[in-house]
């Protein structure tokens, strides 16, 4: 049997075990490739270790062989059994020894148990320096990794220093690895370094840097309050990995950091990337541009919105549309939207809001009509306004005596509020049209029959 054959045989068995560490650790852990896992040992390394590696004899491969067989059928109880028929062998050497102990690791981590697997890797070590270092460097990764998941990020972290040093050239993945349990320890300036180093590799070798790399960077530097940076990475994620979450948290970083231009900028473009589809988003969306006078665009917005029955169309949000649009100075579209508002008021705060936009465009049958709305549905604070629009109105149009009439309903409602600027309007009011009157009058009765 040649030598080459058994290192091939051992080989497999290793890497079988490294697949299984790493592959599975795609959805708990930090998902690290194979390939990457296991590293090539330095040149440094390789000079200090002065132990030569013993050979592998044909009994012992014997039974890794059966242990294997049985692994490829999926028969773990066989081939834990092949591997105890193996230890009780007398004088096996520390390479077979590990060879031993690592494909039991794999078995355990197989099966789920990984404090049998860490348990297991770790006597793989035991046999150093008289093991491949090979075979070394993967077992502390796989340690690394299986620590991570045991939330024993402190052991991980360890294993992963160890690994670092004995390896020619560490993978982007494993630095990120590295800052992932820092992370987990929220020892967030320690997470930094790493995570830059990786991006920094992966520049210099023509390769992306990764999306995640980005995130965990960010979450670090959240964690940190360090703003600035945070706002920074956004800049690059909504650039690079254009998304509608980096574009709201982007917006709403530069609100809190009062760059109000800007948040109202992002907030702008997620919007007309298509990313704004709930009621709430579209309602901030549109707040913003009122706070920055553009009641236009926030009329616009809302109005397809609405339209489009991604925003409700009760009370609240119509109000809030005929409120934009009247700061758009459009009242043809505000009034009508103020009216479909106040049909679903339970109380005539809008239709006194009408009366009062009929009144400043002098149509003061509509705005006459609003105020009885309005008088009639109740629960308007200082109700006396009410009754001077409509008694201005009434003057306007030459009702002199429903005038004066309106204007007493609305001192009796001004007194009981206790409002003293109400009742001092309506006292005006009431007194100048007084006066018209007896004016008319006394023109009337000087312009008598000849």
């Amino acid at each position: 049997m040649s030598r080459s054959f058994v290192s091939r045989l051992l080989l497999r068995c290793a890497v079988l075990g490294m697949v299984a560490a790493v592959g599975v650790f795609s959805g708990k852990g930090p998902g690290l490739e194979q390939a990457q896992a296991q590293g090539t040992p330095s040149e440094a390394a390789e000079q200090r270790r002065t132990q030569r590696v013993p050979a592998m004899r044909e009994q012992a491969f014997n039974r890794l062989s059966e242990a294997q067989e049985a692994l490829d059928e999926n028969d773990t109880r066989k081939a834990l059994e092949a591997l105890s028929r193996m230890e009780a062998q007398r004088g096996l050497n520390a390479y077979e020894a590990a060879s031993l102990w690592n494909m039991r690791a794999y078995i355990h981590f197989s099966t789920d148990n990984y404090p049998r697997a860490i348990e297991a890797y770790e006597r793989v070590l035991s046999f150093s320096p008289e093991v491949p270092l090979a075979l070394e460097l993967g077992t502390m990764y796989a340690l690394g990794q299986l620590y991570f998941v045991q939330e024993d990020y402190r052991k991980a972290i360890e294993y992963l220093n160890r690994w670092f040093e004995l390896v020619e050239t560490p993978s982007t993945q494993a630095y990120v690895f590295l800052a992932q349990a820092y992370y987990q320890l929220r020892e967030f300036r320690n997470v930094i370094p790493p995570v830059q180093t990786a991006m920094d590799m992966a520049r210099e070798r023509g390769d992306e840097v990764r999306e995640n790399w980005w995130l965990l960077k960010r979450a670090a530097y959240y964690e940190m309050e360090d703003f600035d940076k945070v706002i920074d990475i956004l800049e690059i994620l909504v650039r690079d990995f254009p998304s509608k979450d980096y574009w709201v948290q982007l917006s709403g970083l530069y609100g809190q950091e009062g760059r109000q231009k800007k948040q109202i900028g992002a907030i702008w473009a997620a919007y007309l990337q298509g990313y704004l589809d709930q009621e709430r988003e579209i309602l901030n969306v549109a707040g913003l541009l009122q706070q920055e006078e553009a009641p236009y665009w926030a009329a616009r917005i809302l109005e397809k919105a609405i339209e489009d029955g991604v925003v409700e169309s009760n009370r609240r949000n119509l109000q809030g549309l005929a409120q934009a649009w009247q700061m758009a100075q459009n009242l043809d579209k505000a009034i009508p939207v103020y009216h479909r508002a106040a049909e679903r008021a339970d109380d005539g705060e809008l239709h006194y809001r009408l009366a009062q936009l009929y009144l400043d465009r002098d149509d003061c049958e509509n705005s006459i009509q609003s105020a009885d709305r309005a008088i009639a549905a109740g629960g308007v604070d200082r109700s006396g306004q009410i009754y001077l629009v409509k008694g201005m109105c009434q003057y306007n149009l030459g009702r002199l005596e429903p005038a004066l009439a309106t204007f007493a309903e609305g001192l009796r409602a001004a007194r009981r509020e206790r409002s003293e600027q109400d009742i001092n309007a309506l006292t005006q009011w009431r007194t100048h049209v007084e006066r018209e009157q007896r004016r008319q009058e006394q023109l009337a009765r000087a312009s008598g029959p000849a």
